[in-house]
């Protein structure tokens, strides 16, 4: 069914022809997007299958210079359309002040056409028999192809079409779910066959990392549902006390995503006085022992990762950023927006030959305002042998943080303690502490964790939530020295979840 969905090269050519034939406007600067997304999703819930097909499509258009920004959601572009479809994007334009960076547009030509794989029901039978014999869960496998097609004034004209398969797992419901995603390109049918290989990267809370050592999804995922019980109402049940700071062990990337990485992309509005940056350019960190970097690039075992793209919204080559090396913070995600006098100073850039960072906005299919967004988030360095007996586990998959205060909080739903040897599933709980703080009292364990997904971030002067895909590839860390708060849940409930 996809197949049927997705544009040809010559579909797409046709479509940038179209485009950059509406923006022959060399003396300004404009960029026309489109951008579909196709899907085949099938969804396995006690043994049955629920089929999920169609696609998603967007037209936007910025003129940078006049400050206006164009964008329709459609069922698709064609020939006969076009005009009719434009119409409609132009209808409601949004006026935005932004200060532009005076980088000029790119004028190369590129087209990047991945085939796609045809075999993505490989897993259809495993997974119909895993949820059938195993309560209270879902398994879901997916193929996404997206297609953009991102053209400029200056005459520049990037095309790319990837294919990205995804399996997901799910047990139970609030307040003690457990879930798991696996995401890559998958460009044929052997990626398919060997994309368990990418199960050695799942968030694993075991100390002898035998849900990492899985030969199979099922194997795995029947590792982790064996895990998901409650085992201790309490922390105190668990005996930990609640009192004093906790050494927390973290098994996803997903808050060195939201507690550092976001810091590291560039603000694009007006800058003021009261605005302080929680990460400045040649800022001493204090830990020597971890390097922090954002790569679109990232080859995982012979995959390209969630938040793979060749290009930024603007055509550009898409850059890799070092964001934290040897101590000290280095380099940034940046846009073609930004208030640069005060940019400088809010990033510390006055003496650093005025560094001007672009190529790394995204967007995706809601069609919000493109921004410096994070692709794959990877977090490597020295690393430690630790006991972990007695430790708090969590496996956190959201969290924020409080730029004005520098701190930030992390929710947790599955988290265990290290009894002997065992994680023992407790409470949901919540982390906290400074972000700082947090990142100079750090230690890396030897193991690595995947976690792909979608993050939310507020567009540009307060448009609604603009999400992206993105992904993290982080070794296992312990936060020192953190404040931890236990979810408070009636007693009747804990009562019927412990029975479980």
């Amino acid at each position: 069914m996809v197949e049927e969905l997705i544009k040809s090269i010559k579909e797409l050519e046709a479509i940038a022809n179209a485009l950059a034939a509406e923006i022959a406007h060399p003396e300004e600067n404009i960029v026309s997007r489109y951008m579909r997304v196709s899907y085949d999703t099938v969804s396995f819930v006690n043994g049955k299958k629920s089929v999920q097909q169609g696609s998603k499509t967007n037209l936007n258009q910025e003129w940078m210079s006049k400050g206006t920004y164009a964008t329709t959601n459609v069922d698709d572009l064609l020939p006969h359309n076009v005009k009719e479809v434009s119409i409609a994007r132009d209808l409601e334009p949004h006026r935005f002040q932004l200060p532009l960076k005076g980088v000029e547009l790119p004028t190369e030509q590129g087209l990047c056409f991945m085939d796609i794989p045809t075999e993505i029901e490989r897993y259809d039978q495993e997974f119909a028999e895993f949820t059938k014999e195993h309560q209270n869960t879902g398994l879901t496998r997916s193929l996404n192809v997206e297609q953009r097609v991102i053209v400029n004034s200056k005459g520049g004209v990037a095309i790319q079409s990837i294919p990205f398969f995804t399996v997901s797992y799910s047990h139970a419901y609030m307040p003690l779910p457990t879930s798991r995603d696996i995401a890559a390109v998958c460009t044929s049918n052997q990626d398919i066959a060997r994309f368990t290989n990418l199960i050695k990267f799942l968030s694993d809370p075991t100390t002898e990392k035998r849900i990492k050592g899985a030969a199979s999804f099922s194997e795995a995922f029947g590792k982790l549902h064996a895990l998901a019980s409650l085992q201790y109402s309490s922390l105190e049940e668990a005996g930990i006390p609640l009192a004093g700071l906790y050494d927390v062990v973290v098994v996803t990337g997903v808050p060195v995503h939201e507690v550092f990485g976001h810091h590291f992309e560039e603000p694009m509005d007006f800058l003021s006085y009261n605005k302080p940056a929680t990460f400045r350019h040649g800022q001493a960190i204090r830990n020597k022992n971890i390097t922090l970097i954002d790569s679109p690039h990232l080859d995982l075992d012979g995959f390209k990762v969630s938040g793979y793209t060749i290009v930024d919204a603007y055509g550009r080559k898409r850059q890799t950023r070092t964001h934290i090396k040897d101590g000290k913070c280095v380099e940034f995600l940046g846009s073609e927006y930004a208030d640069m006098e005060n940019l400088n100073r809010h990033l510390n850039l006055e003496n650093t030959e005025n560094q001007i960072f672009v190529g790394n906005t995204c967007q995706h299919t809601d069609g919000q305002f493109p921004q410096p967004r994070m692709s794959c988030t990877i977090l490597d360095g020295k690393t430690e042998d630790m006991d972990l007996e007695g430790k708090i586990v969590v496996v956190p998959h959201s969290g924020r943080t409080s730029p004005q205060e520098k701190t930030y909080l992390l929710h947790s739903m599955e988290c265990y303690v290290i009894r002997d040897g065992i994680p023992r599933r407790t409470i949901p709980l919540r982390v906290t502490g400074g972000i700082n703080q947090a990142l100079a009292n750090m230690v890396l364990l030897n193991d690595w964790n995947y976690n792909p997904g979608e993050c939310g971030k507020e567009a540009p002067q307060s448009r609604g939530m603009a999400y992206v895909p993105v992904s993290e590839f982080t070794r296992t860390q312990i936060w020192r020295d953190q404040q931890v708060f236990p979810l408070s849940l009636p007693d009747k409930y804990l009562q019927k979840l412990m029975k479980k």
